[in-house]
């Protein structure tokens, strides 16, 4: 999902503030909310006087009364009563007390909102207050003005979360588990906050961060702070759940007070089972506590007369086993009591796509204990730590700056080791009471600030006499952060599969082979993995920099000469910190900040140059490359920052040699203030062996699809264990996001799945159900055939003569596509009795048979007499499904004709006459005159009556859906498809559809598919009405490029929702049309080949990032068999 402002860059977040009671006005002596300029960061504020969880409600209430100041007749004439609807993307209003927040500008939407959207849906809607007398729920003395809050829990893939998620969030920690898997949905707005130091964490702290965006899921996130990590209870959960929930309700506001006529704004949340990872709390405390702060925010809003009601909460679980555990626990809280009177519950779970189960439960991995460490004016360093359980207080160490520095030197100035150095720093630099922590196996992310930030913290050793253990920064994962960093708060990353590999420049200086033959290395595996890299080898400053600025780029790699603070020599004190580009010029921080687009990550590996004696802009050459190459007084076998074995300089504004490091962090810092996701630099001269280990590990496990953090600790511990008699492997400073990841989607779901063997048959059957299930939100095709392989080559003999797994295998590969596959398990199946097959899948098999047919090179009149064998079966099994099993002694049904009005009534549903429709489109595929490859040109009479055929069965089909069922807009889409196809190619014996009646159906159509595409988003309900708008331009006047590229917006962000194989289905109905319309009509042909590009386009990425080439075996489009949320709406 993508959330623009109007200048291209991304939405920022914003935190909202909770506005005093009553709509209070500003106090005396401060500016007016209106009269205030927008701030550039704003922090969020916590409730004037919180909620005590401990005091009574009428305490409560009337605490609140007694902070709500009287608000000025004035202001109430200028505020509206009650308030308006906010649309997604609208800036929330911000407190009174607070600067304003200025409002968020989106890009403009391609619809509007509907008119009058569906009470309880997603986001706020206004509803009437009830009628004094009418029952407002199940308890007949509850107060009939109090609306209860109706209650649910959802099993399925948070992308299908229906509202704003409310999740929680420890000081301190990184965004990990449902946390992270938003930001990640919100296209890291979680992450920015956090970079930026604006993110919730201390209880009573929340954040509310909104996609703008129609028709995506969730629409956003509302982050509450927890307090620290070991202090959360039930209590202290309620408490940040009432704080949450009023800052995303009085945000909504536009000030002013209610009365009894006023509409009341109803909003819906959905939340996660907020506390029990981590936090230590069980699921019935995490939906007690979830209830509880829901009460008291309405309480709150009710006692205060703020127009505003929480009506709906949805608990959303990936994991079935926690979903029941929610059920059971939301309705043993609703048995009696307080909040039974509050809440009422739909205790039936609703199952949303992308449902999972699991046999065993296993704690999550991937915690990463965050210790802050700020420098102190007097030397001294402050320490502040969180574990898993508990918080351990702030703790001040006092350092002899000029001792450190000595030792810092000692460790950097060679990449021999120096043991006792990092010994000594460890106990030097490191609190007593953290020192008893590092045995732990917990990551580690060091939140430094730039005073800090030039200890070389990944080298400290912690072994004391143990030397047979790994350093600390070797045995446990080590990540630096930056603190107070200035980062620009509109940061737009780059999106494209591009790198910018740099192996030396024409500097001047002494060639560096050894930084060519790196860039070519770390080069080649990037296009080994979907990148565009072309190594820019000894090239020239100009071309460098021309390159830099000619796209964008992903990742930025830079091996090369460099400079820490080199004073310029233009007779000012001016100094520059960069890679030596020549002739006077260098390569900056500050050209990589001028990029419209800023890189995911920078690698700089620049030999140092600060230990030379002379100033000027081109420094002397006496240093190493990063594999080793210069002078030979440099010594060879050395590379990176500071190779130099001249002794340190004494000319004044010229860097010690100890300070190499330096450069390492004032790089990496100055990247990271301007948005890079993830930087590496090194601090000094390293080995060239375990240099090349290192990189080639990192750039290995990144592109294979491991966090940052994860390839950090890989390629530490692979380097260290080659080459344990240098220091190589802490000689690299890095920063950014821990969970950072580079790999396209194929390479994460391979490093985030587990690859074992299933234990036994059952284990294997609850992954394959799993795989069934994620198709409908997989972006990864391959991946999931290739876990499906593993499974089964995995399975015992015994395992494989199991029927009924032979069955769900071959279920599974239908709904990915892959029908050679699928048809082979199925006659597996049937070869030995086919006891666990159903009638339905003797209908999915005869469709798969359809589609071979439609698809494969048979001749036409082959695949003519497969397809019309098949609808003969098809329409068998919809008359009389009985004599599928009972033969002829099934009891005798009148036969099912669509349009006959003669015809005896028969109960069919919708599926059986979908498929017989779905069989007759191929069959007009297959002997359409004008495909490629027919045999009968001009002979459009077979076409003719398959299309006719297709008409009357999927108008069928639509009567038959219902008017609720959501399948009924696509019926009706791949009716108008055929009558279209007749109009153009006119039967001499079939009067085609009025235009003037198609336009009217389409009309009607598209009203409600809006609303359901707005208020329900699924890839369906989306894709369909983008169907709806393409035949809606066919049958009119309008069928332009603007019209497609407006279709073609909804389908990219119906492509968000659902899988590649979805997305393939719609491409192939745009291709039926565009068969069907001909070569001479050049409008329509324009316009469905801009559709079909258009989808390829965004079929493309997807396919090239996962190695999906899109041969399965079969390239028709699948038929799930799913008569659930898979089932397709427009059959291709």
């Amino acid at each position: 999902m993508s959330a623009l402002v109007g200048d291209g860059s991304p939405t920022p977040p914003e935190p909202y503030a909770v506005p005093p009671v009553d709509g209070a006005a500003a106090p005396p002596g401060q500016v007016p909310p209106e009269q205030v300029p927008p701030p550039q960061v704003l922090h969020e504020q916590p409730l004037p006087d919180p909620i005590d969880p401990e005091q009574s409600l009428e305490q409560a209430r009337e605490q609140a009364r007694e902070q709500a100041p009287p608000q000025p007749a004035e202001a109430r004439e200028a505020t509206p009563e009650g308030g308006a609807p906010i649309a997604r993307g609208d800036a929330l209003p911000s407190s009174p007390s607070a600067p304003a927040v200025p409002p968020v500008t989106t890009v403009s939407s391609t619809l509007p909102a509907p008119a009058a959207p569906r009470p309880g849906d997603a986001g706020l809607q206004t509803a009437a207050k009830p009628d004094p007398g009418t029952d407002p729920g199940t308890d007949p003395d509850a107060d009939p003005s109090r609306p209860l809050t109706r209650v649910r829990i959802s099993h399925g893939d948070l992308r299908f979360a229906r509202h704003h998620v409310v999740v929680g969030h420890y000081p301190g920690s990184t965004l990990v588990g449902g946390e992270g898997a938003l930001d990640e949905l919100l296209d890291g707005r979680l992450s920015r906050a956090a970079m930026l130091g604006i993110y919730p964490g201390p209880i009573e702290t929340c954040q509310v961060f909104t996609d703008p965006e129609e028709w995506t899921r969730p629409p956003g996130a509302i982050v509450a702070g927890l307090g620290p990590i070991g202090g959360l209870s039930a209590a202290t959960l309620a408490r940040a759940i009432a704080h949450a929930a009023l800052t995303a309700a009085l945000g909504h506001l536009t000030g002013g007070t209610s009365d009894a006529s006023t509409d009341v704004l109803q909003l819906s949340l959905s939340s996660l089972l907020i506390g029990t990872g981590q936090g230590g709390l069980s699921v019935r405390d995490s939906v007690q506590a979830l209830l509880t702060g829901v009460q008291r925010a309405n309480d709150r809003l009710a006692d205060t007369e703020l127009a505003v009601h929480i009506a709906e909460i949805e608990v959303i679980e990936l994991w079935q086993d926690r979903a029941l555990q929610a059920v059971e626990a939301l309705g043993s809280s609703l048995t009696s009591g307080e909040l039974a009177d509050s809440f009422t519950a739909d205790l039936r779970l609703a199952e949303r796509p992308g449902r999972q189960r699991r046999l065993l439960f296993s704690e999550p991995s991937g915690w990463w204990q965050q210790v802050r460490v700020r420098s102190e004016d007097d030397g001294g360093l402050t320490f502040e730590a969180s574990t898993r359980r508990a918080g351990t207080p702030t703790r001040t160490v006092p350092t002899q700056r000029a001792l450190v520095d000595r030792l810092v030197e000692s460790l950097v100035d060679s990449p021999s080791p120096d043991p006792s150095a990092a010994r000594t720093l460890f106990e030097l630099l490191f609190p007593n009471d953290l020192k008893a922590q590092a045995p732990d196996t917990d990551n580690l992310v060091l939140l430094v600030d730039r005073g800090s930030a030039h200890y070389p913290w990944e080298l400290l050793d912690d072994q004391g006499t143990q030397e047979d253990r790994e350093p600390l920064g070797v045995r446990r994962g080590l990540v630096r952060q930056l603190e107070g960093s200035s980062m620009r708060s509109h940061v737009l990353s780059a999106t494209s599969s591009r790198a910018l590999v740099v192996g030396d420049t024409a500097s001047g200086l002494a060639a560096l082979p050894a930084a060519q033959r790196e860039a070519r290395s770390v080069a080649d595996a990037l296009r080994a993995n979907g990148f565009e890299a072309d190594p820019l080898i000894a090239e020239s400053g100009t071309k460098i920099v021309q390159a830099l600025f000619a796209t964008s780029y992903r990742v930025i790699h830079l091996a090369g000469h460099g400079v820490y603070e080199w004073p310029l020599g233009d007779g000012t004190d001016a100094t520059v910190t960069g890679m030596v580009l020549g002739n006077g010029m260098y390569l900056t921080a500050g050209e990589v900040g001028q990029m419209r687009q800023v890189p995911e990550l920078v690698v700089v590996n620049c030999c140092h140059l600060g230990s030379m004696g002379s100033v000027g802009p081109v420094p002397p050459v006496t240093s190493t490359g990063p594999a080793g190459a210069g002078s030979a007084a440099a010594g060879a076998g050395t590379s990176g920052f500071g190779g130099s074995s001249a002794p340190a300089s004494s000319t004044p504004g010229v860097p010690r040699s100890g300070n190499y490091h330096r450069l390492a962090a004032s790089f990496a810092t100055e990247l990271i203030d301007i948005g890079v996701r993830a930087v590496v630099a090194c601090g000094w001269a390293v080995d060239d062996g375990a240099a090349a280990t290192f990189a080639t590990t990192l750039y290995d496990r990144m592109l294979s699809g491991l966090t940052f953090g994860e390839a950090l600790s890989a390629a530490r511990w692979q380097t260290w264990n080659d080459y344990p008699a240098v220091n190589t492997w802490g000689a690299y400073q890095c920063y950014g996001d821990p969970d950072y990841r580079l790999a396209p989607d194929a390479a994460v779901h391979r490093a985030t799945t587990t690859q074992r063997a299933p234990a036994s048959a059952e284990q294997a059957r609850v992954e394959i159900e799993n795989l069934s299930q994620s198709v409908d939100v997989s972006r990864n095709t391959r991946f999931g055939l290739d876990r499906l392989r593993e499974l089964y080559e995995a399975l015992t003999p015994e395992d494989r003569e199991d029927d009924a797994l032979q069955v769900l295998i071959a279920r599974t590969y239908n709904k990915f596509g892959d029908f050679t596959h699928a048809t082979q398990y199925f006659e597996q199946t049937l070869e030995r009795g086919g006891t666990a097959l159903t009638v339905r899948d003797f209908e999915v098999w005869i469709d798969q048979v359809v589609r071979a047919a439609a698809s494969g090179d048979d001749a036409v009149d082959d695949a003519v007499a497969t397809i019309e064998s098949a609808i003969d079966r098809l329409r068998a099994l919809l008359d009389n499904p009985a004599a599928l099993v009972l033969g002829a002694h099934a009891p005798e049904r009148a036969s099912f004709l669509p349009g006959d009005a003669h015809a005896a009534p028969v109960a069919v549903g919708i599926d059986r006459l979908w498929r017989v429709a779905s069989a007759y489109k191929r069959l007009a595929l297959v002997t359409c005159p004008e495909r490629p490859g027919a045999t009968h040109t001009g002979d459009w009479s077979r076409t003719h009556e398959a299309l006719a055929n297709m008409s009357d069965w999927y108008a069928a089909a639509r009567t038959a859906s219902g008017a609720t069922d959501r399948r009924r807009h696509g019926a009706l889409a791949n009716w108008l498809a055929a009558e279209l196809a007749l109009r153009w190619r006119p039967a001499p014996d079939r009067e085609p559809l009025d235009r003037s009646e198609a336009r009217r159906l389409i009309d009607d159509a598209l009203e409600a598919a809006r609303e359901e595409a707005y208020l329900a988003p699924t890839f369906w309900t989306v894709a369909v009405y983008g169907d709806l708008l393409v035949l809606d331009a066919l049958w009119s006047p309008r069928a332009t490029a603007d019209e497609a590229h407006h279709a073609l917006d909804l389908y990219r962000r119906a492509s968000e929702l659902g899988s590649e194989e979805q997305l393939r289905q719609v491409r192939d109905q745009v291709d039926f049309l565009l068969v069907m319309a001909g070569t001479d009509a050049h409008r329509r042909v324009d316009f469905l080949r801009t559709l079909h590009d258009g989808l390829v386009a965004l079929d493309a990425p997807r396919s090239a990032a996962t190695g999906d080439t899109g041969d399965t075996g079969d390239t028709a489009t699948a038929d799930t068999g799913d008569t659930g949320e898979a089932a397709e709406p427009t059959d291709p």
